[in-house]
C-alpha cells in the first residue's frame, strides 16, 4: 500500500482552500516580519529606546570637580562693564594718600571771590589730605592774583596802622603836629614794597617747592600747588598781621601760626603732587632749613666782620 502524503491531515472544504483550520487567524501575506513574542509583557516595542521609559541615568559620583586653576572664560568686548560703586582712591605707586579731585563746575570771578571766606575757614579748621583734594578742581590764575593781591593789600593796610601807630610816638610828632610829609612818604614806599614783595616771594617759594616735588616723582602742576598754598598762606598772613599789632604776645601767636602753616603746606604738598607724607615733609622742610642756614652764616659773617672792625678801630 503506497504512502499517502495527505493522509492524517484536514483537508479543505468547499471554498475554504488556503485557511486554516478551526477557524484561525488568516495570516496577512503583505506582512512577512516575524512578531515580537515579547510584546505586550512590559518590555519596549521593536526599535524603541530601552531607557526612554526610565530617564536619564544618575552618575554615582557626582559632578565633576571643578578646576581652580582653570583660567575664567574670555569675557565678551561688546557685553555692557559691571557698575562700580563708591570713589575710588587717588593712588600711585605703594600709598594711598592722594584723593581724586572732584570735577568742578566753571565758576564767575564774582562766585569764586564770594567762596573764598569759605574756602579759607574750610582748609584752617579741617586740615587733611582730603580737604585740598577737594580744592584743588577750583584752581585758577585768575584766582591766584586776585589772592595775592588780597594779601599785599591786606599787608600794606595793617603795616599803615602799625606805622601811624609807632609815628604817634617816635620824634616825627613834634608839637607842632605830626610830620606829614614823612608819613605820605613811609606810605608810599610801604604800598610799593607790599606789591613788589608778595609775589615775588611767593612765586620763588611755590617754585622751590615744586622743582623739590617733581624731584621726589610728584604729578601735579604749578597752578594747582600755588592756589591751594595761598588758600592757607592769605588767611594765616593776614591774622598774623593782626596779631603783630599786640606787643609780644602777638609775636608768639604769629611764631605759633607760621608753625602751623608749615603743616597744612605739608598736607597740600601731598594732595597736589599725591606723595607721602616723609616725601612732601622733605619739600616742605629742606627750602626753610636751607633758609635758616643761610641766615646763620650771614649772622656768623657779620659778627666777623664787626668783631674785626671793632678790633681795628681799637687795638
Amino acid at each position: 500500500m503506497a504512502w499517502d502524503p495527505t493522509q492524517g491531515q484536514e483537508q479543505p472544504g468547499n471554498g475554504e482552500q488556503g485557511q486554516p483550520a478551526n477557524g484561525g487567524a488568516v495570516p496577512d501575506p503583505g506582512n512577512s516580519a516575524p512578531q515580537n513574542p515579547y510584546e505586550g509583557q512590559g518590555q519596549p516595542p521593536s526599535g524603541a529606546d530601552p531607557y526612554s521609559g526610565y530617564g536619564t541615568p544618575q552618575n554615582p559620583y557626582g559632578a565633576p570637580p571643578q578646576n581652580p586653576y582653570a583660567s575664567p572664560p574670555p569675557q565678551d568686548p561688546s557685553a555692557t562693564p559691571p557698575q562700580q560703586y563708591g570713589t575710588p582712591p587717588y593712588q600711585q605707586g605703594g600709598y594711598g594718600y592722594g584723593y581724586a579731585p572732584p570735577q568742578q563746575a566753571p565758576r564767575s570771578i564774582g562766585q569764586a571771590i564770594q567762596e573764598l571766606p569759605n574756602q579759607y575757614i574750610r582748609v584752617l579748621t579741617k586740615p587733611s589730605v582730603q580737604t585740598y583734594a577737594e580744592e584743588m578742581g577750583k584752581a585758577d590764575w585768575a584766582m591766584v592774583w586776585i589772592q595775592l593781591l588780597i594779601w599785599a593789600l591786606f599787608g600794606t593796610i595793617i603795616g599803615l596802622i602799625a606805622s601811624a601807630l609807632r609815628l604817634a610816638s617816635s620824634s616825627l610828632i613834634g608839637t607842632g603836629g605830626a610830620n606829614f610829609n614823612s608819613f605820605l612818604a613811609l606810605t608810599a614806599s610801604g604800598n610799593t614794597f607790599a606789591f613788589i614783595s608778595v609775589p615775588i616771594t611767593f612765586f620763588i617759594l611755590v617754585g622751590i617747592q615744586y622743582l623739590l616735588a617733581k624731584a621726589f616723582k610728584g604729578e601735579g602742576n604749578f597752578l594747582t600747588q600755588g592756589y591751594t598754598t595761598l588758600l592757607f598762606e592769605v588767611p594765616i598772613y593776614i591774622i598774623s598781621y593782626l596779631l603783630g599789632l599786640i606787643p609780644i604776645l602777638g609775636g608768639i601767636a604769629g611764631f605759633a601760626l607760621l608753625i602751623y602753616g608749615w603743616v597744612l603746606n605739608v598736607f597740600a604738598i601731598m594732595a597736589v603732587h599725591r606723595l607721602s607724607g616723609g616725601k612732601a615733609a622733605a619739600v616742605v622742610f629742606i627750602p626753610i632749613v636751607v633758609l635758616f642756614l643761610l641766615v646763620f652764616l650771614c649772622v656768623i659773617v657779620l659778627a666777623a666782620i664787626f668783631v674785626a672792625a671793632y678790633k681795628s678801630t681799637n687795638p
